[in-house]
């Protein structure tokens, strides 16, 4: 009878674990960030002075894992670290002391917080916009909320936008 038994229990635990697995949803697909690849100022999109005192465009690599590769290739600027709001070194052709730190709120928003020599520089928000086709970076020195400004910047292919 217990023999009956723990068959009785390891055949409806066999069965149970199948009929679960067929409701479980799929593990989940890993997808490339939608900031990924190349972005160029808005010739159409800025003002004069902010095209001036604007980078002419970044590259970004955000992985799945939190790790993230920000540039700014005409400083020849390069940040390679993780999207945890921990400063990162800000590597240029001349030595800086300036460290950058990423963190994201969701998909499509990046905060950002610019520092020098341990002191506070200024911050950022970048926020995807037109179905990811282009992003708006609000930003402004440290604690000088009315000194913000706007910049955005699009995907070269978008640039008539």
């Amino acid at each position: 009878m217990i023999s009956r038994l723990a068959v009785c229990a390891i055949l409806i635990a066999s069965i149970a674990g199948v009929a679960m697995g067929r409701e479980l949803p799929p593990p989940p697909v890993l997808t490339e960030s939608p900031w990924n690849g190349d972005w160029i100022l808005s010739p159409t999109r800025n003002t004069p002075e902010i095209k001036e005192a604007a980078a002419d465009g970044y590259r970004f690599h955000l992985q799945p894992d939190g790790r993230i590769r920000w540039e700014i290739p005409s400083l020849h600027e390069v940040v390679e670290g993780r999207m945890d709001g921990q400063a990162m070194a800000i590597r240029r052709l001349k030595p800086t002391t300036l460290t950058l730190a990423v963190s994201a709120q969701g998909p499509r928003v990046l905060i950002y917080h610019l520092v020098r020599n341990g002191k506070p520089e200024g911050d950022g928000r970048m926020t995807l916009v037109d179905q990811g086709k282009a992003w708006v970076d609000i930003s402004q020195p440290a604690g000088r909320p009315d000194l913000a400004g706007a910049v955005i910047y699009v995907r070269p292919d978008a640039t008539s936008h």
